[in-house]
């Protein structure tokens, strides 16, 4: 009986851990700060070793796409030098 018991119990923590993680909401790409120059690499997959796509913000405002998007996204910043 109490083996029947924490089996029930584990099975039950273990199906309410994997409803919380399914249910997680997707983490957003991050805003570009003022005064930084964003580079964003998108990837194919998780593994994160094929390019498919990328985009600048410049210092001066302007941008630059090309390829894909993807959900596999690393995104960099570097501050910009005052003039």
């Amino acid at each position: 009986m109490i083996r029947r018991t924490i089996g029930s119990a584990v099975l039950v923590t273990a199906l309410s851990a994997a409803a919380l993680l399914a249910a997680a909401p997707a983490q957003a790409i991050p805003v570009c700060k003022a005064g930084y120059q964003c580079d964003r690499i998108y990837y194919e997959d998780n593994t994160r070793t094929t390019v498919v796509g990328g985009s600048t913000k410049f210092c001066d405002g302007s941008t630059e796409n090309w390829g894909r998007t993807s959900r596999y996204v690393a995104t960099h910043q570097a501050q910009c030098n005052p003039i």
